[in-house]
């Protein structure tokens, strides 16, 4: 075969291959996108988790299905916590700042007091809100605390003795990330670092209203 042939077929065969590396390139990154948009189901160990309820804030009732459309970050606490409450209120309010402001938008943190006695609504106000303004504490009744303690699988303890002011309330420490749908989408340890709950927010907010 002459230099010319040879020529001649190598850029034949360029012009064949290059449209087809293209197709294969945009198809590649096609199914790169979609895979990426996909919601994973939810984990079957959540599944029949949760459910709606509505208790008291210092601006009125509260309900947990107010919020479709969003997600809602759900822990059990109290004020008079010694470290596990305060670090998780921390890192939400941490998580919050580093999302973007049409995420910040879409997200809300509900901190659910199980210590009524003490937490009055006015003081869950000042207390979630010295945190971040996108942070609600709500408490209500202890039988109404406990039937929603038991739908989302937690249990408290208040470790109290006589009429003293000075107990501590013993609780799992979870954080129930609550997707757009009103569905248990995922769960974190109270500890959990601020990128881990970003994590868990970005992926409960893919799920459609």
């Amino acid at each position: 075969m002459s230099g010319k042939s040879r020529q001649s077929m190598q850029s034949a065969v360029k012009q064949i291959m290059l449209p087809m590396v293209i197709a294969v390139t945009c198809i590649a990154a096609s199914f790169i996108w979609w895979w990426q948009t996909q919601v994973p189901p939810i984990p079957e160990h959540l599944q029949n988790m949760g459910g709606d309820f509505t208790l008291q804030s210092a601006d009125g009732e509260v309900a947990l299905q107010d919020f479709r459309g969003k997600v809602v970050l759900i822990y059990f606490g109290y004020t008079h916590c010694p470290d596990a409450c305060p670090m998780t209120m921390a890192n939400w309010a941490s998580a919050f700042k580093r999302l973007t402001e049409e995420e910040r938008a879409r997200v809300r943190g509900l901190l659910v007091s199980i210590d009524p006695e003490r937490d009055t609504p006015e003081t869950l106000k000042e207390y979630a809100t010295f945190f971040h303004p996108n942070i609600i504490g709500v408490t209500g009744t202890l039988d109404e605390l406990r039937d929603i303690t038991w739908l989302f699988r937690s249990d408290f303890v208040i470790e109290k003795e006589g009429e003293s002011e000075d107990y501590e309330v013993a609780h799992m420490s979870f954080v129930y990330v609550i997707d757009p749908q009103g569905k248990v989408r995922g769960l974190l340890a109270h500890d959990s670092p601020p990128q881990d709950v970003i994590e868990q927010i970005r992926n409960a907010l893919r799920v459609a209203s």
